[in-house]
C-alpha cells in the first residue's frame, strides 16, 4: 500500500511539480490558519473585556485592530481553499490527460486481438474513465491527512498554555483514534 502512495504521488509530482508545491503549501498554511484565527480571537476577546472595563479609547482601538486581523486571517483562509481547489482542478485535468496519453501509448504496443477481448476492452476504459480521479484523490487525501494533523498540533500547542490536561486528554483520544479496529468475537 505504501508504494502504491509513493507511485501516485511521483506520478502527480511528474504531471505539474508547480502545482504539486503548490497543494504542500497550501495545505500547510490551511493547517496553521485556524490555530492563528483561533489565537487572535482570544487576543481579540482579551481586549474587549479590558476595553469594557476601563472604556479606554486606546483599548478600545486594540479591539478594533485584533477585529481587522481576525478579518484578514478569515480571508487569507477562505482565499488558501480557493487555492486548494483551484490547483486540484488544474492538477486533476492535467493528470487526466498524462494517464490518458500513457493509455493510449500502451495501446499502440499491443497486439490488436487483444483490443476483440472484451474484458480487456473494458479494462482500459475503465482506466481511462478512472485516469485523473483514482491517483490525485489518494495524494488529496495524504495532504488532507497532513493539514488536519497539522491543525490538530497546532490547537494542541494553543490548549497547553490554557491546560496541559486538555493537551494530554486530547494525545489520549489520537491513541484510541489510531488503534485499528478488529471484530470481537463473542
Amino acid at each position: 500500500a505504501a508504494s502504491d502512495v509513493y507511485k501516485r504521488q511521483k506520478l502527480v509530482w511528474a504531471t505539474s511539480p508547480q502545482l504539486t508545491l503548490a497543494l504542500v503549501f497550501l495545505s500547510l498554511c490551511a493547517g496553521l490558519l485556524p490555530a492563528a484565527i483561533a489565537y487572535i480571537g482570544k487576543w481579540l476577546v482579551d481586549s474587549v473585556v479590558l476595553s469594557a472595563q476601563t472604556g479606554d479609547a486606546a483599548h478600545r482601538a486594540e479591539a478594533i485592530r485584533y477585529v481587522a486581523y481576525e478579518a484578514g486571517l478569515v480571508v487569507l483562509f477562505a482565499a488558501v481553499q480557493r487555492g486548494l481547489t483551484v490547483c486540484q482542478s488544474l492538477l486533476r485535468a492535467l493528470l487526466g490527460n498524462r494517464v490518458n496519453v500513457m493509455i493510449l501509448d500502451k495501446a499502440l504496443s499491443l497486439d490488436l486481438t487483444l483490443f476483440e477481448d472484451s474484458e480487456f476492452y473494458d479494462k482500459m476504459t475503465r482506466a481511462r474513465r478512472q485516469a485523473s480521479s483514482r491517483p490525485l484523490s489518494l495524494v488529496m487525501r495524504t495532504f488532507g491527512l497532513i493539514q488536519n494533523a497539522i491543525s490538530l498540533v497546532s490547537y494542541g500547542a494553543l490548549l497547553v498554555s490554557f491546560s496541559p490536561i486538555a493537551v494530554a486528554i486530547l494525545a489520549l483520544s489520537l491513541i484510541h483514534i489510531s488503534e485499528p479496529t478488529r471484530p470481537r468475537l463473542i
